[in-house]
C-alpha cells in the first residue's frame, strides 16, 4: 500500500473533522427539537387547564378586605354598628379607649379597634370561629388569640365596669320602691316552705 501524501492526509483529517462536526450539529439539533417539543406539550397542557377552570387572580391588596370589613362594621354609621356589635360608635370607642389605658395593645397586624370589634361581634352573634373568619378575613388562630386577649383585658376592667347596687332604705322618699318592700313574715313563710 502506498503511503499518502501530506496533502491527502490533511484532506482526510479535514473530512473526518467535518463529519464529526456534522454529527455533533445533528445531535445538538435533535436535542433542541426535543426540548422545544417538550415546551410545546407543557404549554398546551397549561392552555387546556386554563380553558377548563377559570383562573382567578389574587387580590394584590389583600389587607384591603380586612379594612373594608372593619369600616363596614364600625365606621359606617351608628345603626350598622349597633346592629352588628350591639353598641353605638361612641360606646365602642369608649370601650377601646378604656382597654388601651388598661394595657391592651395593637399587634403587628391587628389594631385594638379590630380586636374589640372581633370580640363584640362574637359575643353579640353567639357565633363560632368559622363564621368570624369570613367576616373579618383573618385566620381562626388569629381570631381566637385576639378574642382571648380582649377577654382578659375586659376582665381586668371589672372594677370600673361592675356596678355594685346600693340597698334601698326603708325611709326612701320615692313611692315606687314601696312595692318591693319585703316583710319579715313573708321571708319566714318563704324559707319554711322551701325546707
Amino acid at each position: 500500500m502506498a503511503r499518502l501524501t501530506n496533502r491527502e492526509r490533511r484532506k482526510k483529517r479535514n473530512r473526518k473533522a467535518l463529519l464529526a462536526m456534522l454529527c455533533m450539529m445533528t445531535v445538538v439539533n435533535s436535542v433542541i427539537e426535543l426540548y422545544l417539543l417538550i415546551l410545546d406539550l407543557i404549554a398546551e397542557r397549561d392552555r387546556q387547564r386554563l380553558r377548563q377552570k377559570p383562573h382567578l387572580r389574587a387580590n394584590p391588596n389583600s389587607y384591603q378586605h380586612q379594612i373594608d370589613a372593619l369600616n363596614r362594621l364600625v365606621h359606617q354609621n351608628d345603626k350598622t354598628c349597633h346592629d352588628q356589635l350591639r353598641v353605638n360608635r361612641h360606646t365602642f370607642m369608649t370601650l377601646c379607649h378604656l382597654l388601651i389605658e388598661n394595657g391592651l395593645q395593637s399587634s403587628r397586624n391587628v389594631t385594638v379597634v379590630e380586636k374589640v370589634a372581633i370580640f363584640l361581634w362574637i359575643l353579640s352573634h353567639h357565633t363560632k370561629n368559622r363564621r368570624t373568619i369570613l367576616q373579618f378575613w383573618r385566620s381562626g388562630e388569629t381570631i381566637s388569640r385576639h378574642f382571648n386577649s380582649v377577654l382578659i383585658a375586659v376582665l381586668r376592667l371589672h372594677k370600673f365596669l361592675w356596678y355594685y347596687p346600693q340597698p334601698i332604705l326603708a325611709n326612701e322618699p320615692d313611692a315606687r320602691w314601696k312595692w318591693f318592700e319585703v316583710h319579715k313574715c313573708y321571708m319566714l313563710s318563704y324559707s319554711n316552705a322551701h325546707i
